[in-house]
């Protein structure tokens, strides 16, 4: 199962990959953040200490993260915004703490995460360029690469123009691999 998390923006990228993924047979569950409530992470440590790995702060996060734990992929969908991704999906992934080991270790000289304790984290993350520099999207690649580094994950990023004949390529690109992953 393939769950896919997007803060739609004005371009509506994460509804047509979801199309997309449903017209290739993908069972894909899409989630929009532009209703959805998740209270940014207060580092309060009642997760470690108060509740193993549940969030103390009640928000949306309590609907949306057993359904990313179920997935064997994590699809994010997010304007580029300085280089990065939204306030919304950073909420999102702010909390993933919860869903990973709460203990670091060091792994081939890198600060890592636990992982999930059945299999490695899958994330693909698509960042929609809504105008701005060649360097914003290179930055976002290289922001998701560590991501994934962090989280013992799997994965990679994209980039999608809006609107440019190449968006539809895109979709389909990221589809294929997101079912052949």
């Amino acid at each position: 199962m393939i769950t896919l998390l997007a803060d739609e923006g004005k371009h509506g990228v994460g509804q047509k990959l979801h199309k997309e993924l449903l017209a290739n047979g993908a069972d894909c569950r899409y989630i929009s953040l532009d209703q959805v409530r998740v209270e940014p992470c207060r580092n309060c440590g009642g997760c470690t200490y108060q509740s193993y790995n549940r969030c103390v702060v009640r928000d949306d996060g309590d609907w949306i993260f057993p359904q990313v734990l179920q997935a064997g992929l994590l699809i994010l969908v997010t304007p580029l915004v300085f280089g990065g991704y939204s306030f919304k999906v950073k909420r999102v992934l702010d909390k993933f703490g919860l869903i990973m080991d709460r203990h670091y270790f060091v792994e081939k000289g890198e600060l890592v995460k636990g992982g999930l304790p059945d299999r490695p984290f899958r994330l693909m993350a698509v960042g929609v360029r809504e105008g701005g520099s060649g360097a914003e999207a290179s930055a976002f690649s290289r922001l998701i690469r560590e991501l994934l580094i962090i989280t013992r994950g799997a994965g990679k990023p994209f980039i999608v123009d809006p609107g440019k004949p190449a968006e539809l390529e895109t979709l389909e690109l990221i589809a294929k691999e997101a079912l052949g992953a």
